[in-house]
């Protein structure tokens, strides 16, 4: 071994590199590994685990380009190395690309994948493999999309607040099948598919007894994935998007598909956090949103907002971008995680020491957004005052950008050991910490809703609360609110609550008597009148496709790569939503034997489309061709018009999709001679 190393010397170096960059990878130091692997594999760029593991942490810091080509490294390395081809599967997954995704998944259960890799096989399959005879929306003229959530409920047992809004809806579905019914989608997908009433129900009880996750659950769901039936799009009906409608990056097809069949494309935006405040947000969060956003407000024919704040944040947004103008209805969101009567008080072990304790009570995810700094900062100065403020339990599972949270609970000895985070509690858990609190604490920067001030004051404790965006339409009069960043003013009113006799007991009286709670029920009512009074779907037509600017050269991509444009001004991924794939590294893949673009243009002149095949192929579009003697790229120029245009391009041949791919359009103008 001695002459080994003594050969090739940079080894103990790259060793020692490694172990750095692996330090920093499991600190969640994401952005402070990069360069680390990066030098690591300029010395060793046959190393495929370290190429997977520099792909995990490029997709963190939003990089997705180039993790997608860390990964795909990583499997040309190692086709054999079942952690690298999942870790590209789950990567495929994310970013809406569902053909690659699956093929992934399927050849890492080859390679020896358990059960969870088949279940991801399984996911990625479309719908609808044993379709029930009750999986057709009947009656109903309001079609649910709850995707995200079966998705969320798969690996976790609580609601958030945004399956929270899916569930309710949920529940009234169950009760009313006539009036609404539950779908599904898949991303980049223009087929809708409709559960079965009967195992939807089976679905719907199954979460009320035990909550989601667990074998159980997992069945429950592909149950029904399984019993599911393709449901055309109906004239006149309406779908409803009340999830995360930009996990994928957004549905292009979709969207054209349906409002072309005459349906209402409706989305519930719970807040623009990812615009308004990026800096508290990972990046890919950011570029996928906006996206997501930049194409769906250019289709869809109203928004159901979730607070008065939520409303006027998009209709602002979409007044000056110039996009099309649509009924943005705002419908207050509910005071309560859950209608139903308040569990017993569960002191479990978990939570057993604080029982007859003094504790203050805040509750959300870890992440910068939630803002725990400032209640650090504010049991900080309580303690330099010289006076002993309570434990502060702060309750909610840990999510991304917590470096800094990290570095000051170590730099304060978690405030001199006054404060405790705790994860994963029960419902039954947090209803007894919520009875058992002085008062509670959102100290959020930002919120659509801000579900847990409701949560508070339903439960009869007081919450000082931000003073920002919706916070104070849930709070109303009967909470307290301070300036998130500024800890010196938020200090004298935590000083009061905790230290000036009578003060809390008197904020409680007024909560008392002047605070009323709004439900679920209420919610999901106001929802289903919004969708009702929204004016009727225009008759089946197309938006014009995006504006191409001249001289842009759009390169199909999974996000937008041309920096000078923004992608609410110039959403170009919609010229791809009829008969393309979605976009890859590789460029948009013709999924049949033809496919359309569908652009805007300012004037006449010439579209140039770069293309790439992997065979001989004649390509034509408007009467003009272009022919491939053997595999490889070419430019086929167009004469265009100007204004909107739908320019079909097709091979000559029968085809096994993909063989044809999109990489390049661009726009030239005619030039005009003077006189």
């Amino acid at each position: 071994m001695g002459i080994v190393w003594a050969r090739k010397p940079w080894r103990l170096q790259s060793a020692a590199l490694r172990a750095r960059a692996d330090g920093r990878r499991r600190g969640r130091d994401f952005a402070g590994a990069i360069p680390l692997y990066r030098q690591y594999l300029e010395w060793r760029p046959d190393h495929a685990t370290a190429w997977m593991l520099y792909g995990h942490c490029l997709k963190e810091c939003g990089r997705l380009d180039e993790a997608d080509h860390a990964y795909a490294q990583a499997v040309r390395l190692a086709p054999r190395n079942r952690e690298a081809v999942e870790a590209r599967a789950h990567f495929l997954k994310a970013n809406g690309r569902r053909v690659e995704a699956q093929a992934a998944f399927a050849t890492a259960v080859e390679l020896g994948g358990g059960l969870e890799t088949q279940r991801e096989v399984n996911a990625q399959r479309a719908p609808g493999q044993r379709p029930a005879a009750d999986a057709q929306p009947g009656l109903a003229r309001i079609w649910i999309d709850i995707s995200d959530l079966l998705i969320f409920l798969e690996h976790n047992r609580h609601l958030s607040g945004i399956q929270r809004v899916q569930m309710a809806l949920l529940d009234h579905v169950v009760a009313h099948p006539n009036e609404a019914c539950c779908v599904t989608t898949r991303p980049w997908n223009r087929r809708i598919w409709s559960f079965s009433r009967l195992a939807l129900a089976d679905f719907h009880a199954l979460f009320l007894l035990q909550g989601g996750g667990g074998e159980a659950m997992r069945q429950a769901i592909a149950r029904l994935y399984e019993s599911a039936a393709e449901a055309p799009p109906v004239p006149g009906a309406t779908l409803f998007m009340p999830g995360a409608f930009w996990i994928g990056g957004g549905n292009p097809p979709l969207l054209r598909a349906v409002r072309s069949a005459g349906m209402r494309v409706v989305p519930l935006i719970h807040d623009l956090i990812p615009l308004r405040q990026p800096e508290v947000c990972v990046p890919a969060l950011v570029e996928e949103f906006t996206v997501a956003l930049g194409e769906a407000l250019r289709e869809i024919d109203g928004v159901i907002a979730n607070s008065a704040h939520t409303a006027a944040d998009v209709t602002r947004l979409m007044a000056s971008r110039a996009m099309p103008v649509v009924p943005v209805i705002a419908v207050p969101l509910a005071h309560r995680l859950n209608d139903a009567v308040a569990h017993p008080a569960a002191w479990s072990w978990q939570i057993e020491h604080l029982r007859g304790k003094p504790f203050v009570l805040t509750v959300g995810t870890i992440e910068p957004r939630k803002n725990h700094r400032l209640l650090l900062g504010v049991w900080q100065a309580l303690a330099e005052e010289g006076l002993d403020p309570p434990l502060l339990i702060i309750a909610g599972k840990r999510g991304w950008m917590t470096d800094a949270f990290d570095a000051e609970m170590h730099l304060t000895r978690e405030v001199d050991r006054r404060v405790k985070v705790m994860t994963d509690l029960s419902d039954t858990e947090l209803d007894a910490l919520y009875g058992g609190c002085l008062f509670t604490a959102f100290p959020s920067l930002a919120e659509g809703w801000g579900l847990p001030v409701g949560e508070s004051l339903a439960r009869g404790k007081i919450c000082i609360a931000s003073d920002r965006d919706s916070m104070p339409e849930v709070g109303g009069d009967a909470a307290f609110y301070v300036d998130p960043v500024d800890v010196a003013a938020a200090v004298p009113v935590f000083r009061r609550l905790l230290f000036e006799p009578g003060a809390l007991e008197a904020a409680e009286a007024h909560l008392r008597d002047s605070f009323e709670p709004r439900g679920w029920p209420a919610v999901v009512r106001d929802m289903m009148a919004a969708l009702h009074a929204l004016p009727a779907a225009p008759p089946p037509a197309r938006r014009p496709g995006p504006l191409l600017p001249a001289g842009t050269v759009y390169r199909p991509a999974p996000h937008l790569r041309d920096t000078r444009l923004h992608a609410l001004d110039a959403p170009l991924r919609m010229m791809l939503a009829d008969g393309w794939a979605a976009p890859s590294l590789e460029g948009a893949a013709l999924e049949g034997a033809a496919a359309r673009l569908h652009l805007t243009l300012a004037g006449a002149g010439t579209l140039r489309l770069r293309l790439h095949a992997d065979r001989a192929l004649v390509i034509e579009a408007a009467g003009c061709r272009l022919a491939l003697a053997r595999a490889g790229s070419g430019v086929l120029e167009v004469p265009v018009a100007a204004g909107a245009l739908a320019l079909e391009i097709g091979v000559d041949s029968p085809m096994v999709p993909p063989g044809l791919w999109l990489t390049g359009v661009s726009f030239q103008p005619a030039v005009t001679t003077p006189g």
